[in-house]
C-alpha cells in the first residue's frame, strides 16, 4: 500500500468527485492505484461504447476514434425497430391502420398490420367532407364575403344625430 501526502488525496479525491468516477464502479482506492485507467473505463462508461461494439481495449488504443464513434446514433432496440416500421408502413400508404373490433384476432407485438387493415383513401375523404359539412351546418344561414362568413350588422353604418350636421346648422 503507498502512502499519498495530503495534497495528492485532495487533489485525487477532487477529481474523483468531480469526474463521477463512483457511478462507473470505481472506488477510490482502485482510483488511487491507477487514476489513468480508472479515468478512462469511466469515460468510456459514460459514452457508453459498448453499444457500438467497442470495446474497452479499442478505446485505450485509440481514445479519439472513441469519441467519433460516441457521436453515431445508437442502433434502436427491437420494440423501437418494430414500432419504426409500423410507423413507415404508415407512412408509405399516407394512412393509418384501422381500429380493430373488439373480438377481432390481433397481431403479435412487432409485426406490422396487414394491408387490408389500412383505410381506403376514398373513405377518408368522405369522412372529412361529412365532417366539415357538419361543422359548417350552423353558419350556413350567414352571409359569405369572400368566402369568409361575416355576421351582419345591426347597427346603422354613419350613426350621427341632427346635432352633428355641420350643413344644417350652417357652421
Amino acid at each position: 500500500m503507498s502512502i499519498y501526502s495530503n495534497p495528492a488525496v485532495e487533489h485525487y479525491a477532487d477529481r474523483f468527485m468531480l469526474l463521477g468516477l463512483a457511478r462507473a464502479g470505481i472506488n477510490l482506492l482502485q482510483y488511487f492505484a491507477n487514476p489513468k485507467r480508472c479515468e478512462a473505463w469511466a469515460r468510456y462508461q459514460q459514452l457508453r461504447l459498448e453499444r457500438h461494439g467497442f470495446s474497452f481495449d479499442q478505446y485505450l488504443a485509440d481514445p479519439e476514434l472513441g469519441e467519433e464513434r460516441a457521436l453515431e446514433p445508437e442502433p434502436p432496440l427491437q420494440a423501437q425497430h418494430a414500432a419504426i416500421l409500423r410507423l413507415w408502413a404508415g407512412q408509405d400508404t399516407g394512412l393509418a391502420p384501422r381500429g380493430h373490433e373488439e373480438g377481432a384476432a390481433t397481431l403479435p407485438a412487432g409485426y406490422p398490420p396487414h394491408p387490408e387493415d389500412y383505410q381506403d383513401w376514398r373513405e377518408l375523404l368522405a369522412q372529412w367532407r361529412a365532417e366539415a359539412e357538419h361543422a359548417e351546418r350552423p353558419l350556413a344561414h350567414l352571409p359569405q364575403r369572400n368566402g369568409a362568413y361575416v355576421e351582419p350588422l345591426h347597427h346603422h353604418r354613419h350613426c350621427r344625430s341632427a346635432a352633428a350636421n355641420f350643413a344644417k346648422r350652417g357652421a
